[in-house]
């Protein structure tokens, strides 16, 4: 990552033999990010489909949607948080 531009990342592709001692452990990593990446995936369906369509919805939209209802408090606050913190680093920063 550079000063001039902190937005600017570069991927690195990195193999690994399958013999090799830390290879079981990149291997779930990458297993759970993955899963990771399709369940945000699904939620983010689900909530559409179930918010823009004039039908009853559908078991699993109820289920997202009711996860959602219930911890959305939480979410809000940890957005809430990492916002001031965000803010307090702005203030801190000379002019």
């Amino acid at each position: 990552m550079t000063k001039e531009n902190p937005s600017n990342y570069k991927t690195f592709q990195i193999w690994i033999k399958k013999g090799h001692r830390m290879y079981s452990y990149f291997q779930e990593c990458c297993h759970n990010a993955k899963n990771m990446y399709n369940t945000t995936n699904f939620y983010i369906r689900q909530v559409y489909t179930g918010l823009t369509q004039e039908k009853e919805l559908q078991p699993l939209q109820k289920e997202v949607l009711d996860h959602i209802h219930k911890n959305i408090g939480k979410m809000n606050d940890t957005q809430r948080l990492a916002y001031q913190k965000k803010l307090e680093k702005e203030k801190v920063k000379p002019k």
